[in-house]
């Protein structure tokens, strides 16, 4: 009885649920949008159209005024179905065609829609630029009108692609976004394009940020004239030297169909490549002014932090930690860890730096393993402002913590707090024994002073304190020449870089693979021979390596796999035997230069 009581109302409760529960998602929100192209050419017809995802037929009460810079032509709807985040949802379009009258930069007023419910719903203004030049129905019509030849060219000439730096002048460190877009024509009949080559930064810190999906095509406006554009790759750069730094160009390869007019009733087109190629830019990069505060560490651009601990009450030889979180724009990855002076009853264990699209977060593990008050400094962060041109400091307020005696230790130090020192008293083991060994007692007559082995220990020992000082002194001599001990690490690291190269390649993540072994290479080529990271390039390398007697025959294989490394990256598709071979052949160059440079 008791069970099925039970089971009654988890039906019941279950009922309920999806009682109210179903018709309030089957709400949707009400949208209503209108669209338009952004540039059109004076003459030209093109479609006005409002999208709701209700039905608009008859619900539309005031629609924008187009006279008198456009004519209407006539209207139309329709209805299409999308998928969106796997669900299937209906949108209602009501279409207005018009001819652009004149040219110029005009708006296009809101559109109101009431429903059956009584609701009102305002589209928002539409801008669009209107250039002087004939549309693309009567350069067609035109075409086909004056063509007396087997060949129409126009769709021979107008494709090419652009570089497009957000800005070309900046400072050391700072940060700008360039763009490879495709370029095609209105009348051009374009099938299909790929890269070939992509620009090389070197000098630069470069982040690829293009996004997943692919962009949609828009229309833009150069020199006077309208072309489809598309967005092909976005990078982050940021420059690590000063100077003039140019980016070499891109190189892409279009098909395009070109008409072939046979007779009046029929036309017939045939593929048509085209190589095209991207202008070299050259960005100017101002190098940093002096003065920089003891606590920059690179940062420029503008920024906010914050500094607080995780918690402020805690046990002794609990966790605690201090998190720095710093917001703003600017190239996060180029931060450096902020220093904090932290009190030497903590101890402390290596930070944590974590990434996100905007802000970068320093974490900090501490332990705590004494009781008291303990105030932990102020954190400063410096950055530079290249928009007002100086350098800021940052400064958080000091942090408290509370720190209890931990009750499950047994033995436990208490501190007191004095103006001029700390006295510690251990608890539990203040009162020792004397001594508690039995005493060894010799035979009268008898002494080791002035006897013979005392002169012989006495030489081994001030021997092996002389030995034990030179060694000490050639050693922390050799840890203060960086360059010898950067030249002694770098087989070692390269080493450790290639295992996980060989990781990524067996569970064929091939971007990984060829992103660990290029930083391979490029760190044992900037560790063996004391190259500065802002100064890897292939020219640098190649003239360095020919200093060192190294034959040419390696530095071009060397060359060679840095490029197949760097453009199979963005190459889709990678077979795992060529990753195999490239892998092989990068082990065999870095030990013939590891022999010719010992």
């Amino acid at each position: 009885m008791k069970t099925n009581m039970k089971f009654n109302t988890y039906n019941l409760i279950l009922f309920l649920g999806l009682f109210f529960i179903l018709p309030m998602s089957a709400i949707s929100q009400v949208t209503f949008k209108a669209e338009a192209p952004n540039i059109v050419s004076e003459g030209e017809f093109f479609n006005f159209t409002l999208t709701s995802n209700v039905n608009i037929n008859g619900q539309i009460t005031s629609k924008p005024e187009f006279a008198p810079n456009f004519k209407e032509i006539a209207t139309g709807s329709g209805t299409s179905t999308i998928v969106i985040n796997t669900k299937v949802e209906q949108q209602f379009k009501f279409t207005f065609t018009l001819q652009a009258i004149k040219e110029g930069k005009f708006t296009i007023g809101e559109a109101t829609m009431v429903d059956e419910n009584g609701n009102t719903y305002k589209s928002k203004p539409v801008n669009i630029e209107v250039v002087k030049g004939q549309a693309p129905q009567q350069q067609n019509s035109q075409n086909q009108q004056n063509s007396s030849s087997s060949v129409n060219n126009n769709a021979s000439a107008d494709v090419f692609m652009r570089l497009v730096p957000s800005r070309t002048s900046l400072y050391r460190g700072d940060k700008l976004t360039l763009t490879l877009k495709l370029y095609v024509g209105l009348q051009t009949n374009f099938a299909d394009a790929r890269i070939t080559s992509l620009p090389k930064f070197d000098g630069f810190w470069a982040n690829d940020i293009t996004p997943h999906t692919p962009s949609a095509w828009q229309r833009e406006n150069v020199d006077g004239k309208i072309y489809q554009t598309v967005v092909w790759k976005i990078w982050e750069l940021s420059p690590q030297k000063s100077g003039a730094i140019r980016v070499n160009a891109a190189n892409a390869t279009c098909v395009i169909n070109q008409r072939l007019q046979r007779n009046f009733f029929f036309d017939d087109s045939y593929p048509v490549e085209k190589k095209i190629r991207t202008s070299v830019i050259t960005v100017n990069v101002k190098d940093l002014p002096a003065g920089a505060p003891a606590s920059f560490t690179g940062a420029v651009g503008n920024y906010t932090m914050t500094a607080k601990v995780s918690k402020d009450k805690l046990t002794a030889n609990d966790a605690v930690s201090v998190n720095v979180k710093i917001s703003g724009t600017g190239n996060f990855s180029l931060i450096g860890t902020p220093q904090i002076n932290f009190p030497h009853d903590f101890d402390t264990y290596d930070s944590k730096k974590t990434l996100s699209s905007n802000s970068v977060t320093f974490e900090y593990p501490l332990i705590p393993r004494s009781a008291g008050t303990f105030t932990i400094e102020p954190v400063v962060f410096s950055y530079f402002n290249p928009a007002e041109e100086k350098y800021i400091s940052l400064t958080s307020n000091p942090m408290i913590i509370e720190v209890e005696k931990d009750l499950n230790s047994s033995q436990q130090v208490a501190f007191v707090n004095t103006p001029n020192q700390r006295d510690v008293q251990i608890l539990a083991s203040d009162i020792r024994f004397i001594k508690n060994q039995t005493e060894t007692w010799q035979s009268k007559g008898s002494r080791f002073l002035g006897m013979k082995n005392f002169y012989l220990s006495y030489f081994v020992i001030t021997a092996l304190f002389a030995l034990l000082y030179l060694w000490l002194y050639k050693h922390n001599k050799n840890r203060q020449n960086i360059i010898l001990m950067r030249n002694r690490k770098a087989k070692r690291i390269a080493k450790r870089r290639l295992k996980i190269a060989e990781k990524s390649m067996k569970i064929n993540k091939a971007s990984d693979f060829y992103d660990e072994l290029l930083k391979a290479i490029w760190g044992y080529i900037s560790d063996k021979f004391s190259l500065p990271v802002a100064e890897l390039s292939r020219n640098n390398v190649s003239e360095l390596l020919t200093a060192k007697n190294v034959e040419q025959e390696y530095i071009d294989r060397l060359i060679r796999i840095v490029d197949e490394c760097e453009f199979a990256q963005y190459a889709p598709g990678t077979i795992s035997s060529q990753m195999n071979l490239l892998y092989g052949e990068a082990i065999e160059i870095m030990s013939k230069l590891e022999q010719k440079t010992k």
